[in-house]
């Protein structure tokens, strides 16, 4: 069995090999339909935190969905690149709208 990690990123390996640097796992996908077997795998090693850069997080709508009501793996966009789309801002928005029925952003 794979040692359990806490947190990791994925992402094309342009946008988070530098994450390896600091202690976080990254994991280079080729393309978005690697992107389900990697998550899987991730939950299966007790992954508790999965990083996924902005422009993979907008590819895989299932995936973010099928664990968004799960204690773990919590799924983050990560921005990357040059020009971040503020998903995780708008995530937040989302979240504190559905919690008190306004939206303060």
């Amino acid at each position: 069995m794979d040692k359990p990690i806490d947190a990791a990123i994925l992402g094309t390996e342009e946008e988070i090999l530098l994450f390896n640097a600091v202690g976080i796992p990254a994991f280079p996908l080729k393309d978005v339909s690697e992107a389900e077997a990697a998550v899987t795998n991730l939950s299966k090693r007790h992954c508790k935190v999965i990083y996924v850069s902005e422009d993979l997080y907008e590819q895989i709508p299932d995936i973010v969905a099928k664990y968004k009501f799960s204690a773990f793996p919590i799924l983050l966009p990560l921005p990357t690149g040059k020009n971040p789309k503020g998903v995780g801002l708008k995530r937040i928005a989302q979240n504190v709208e559905n919690a008190i029925g306004i939206d303060i952003f």
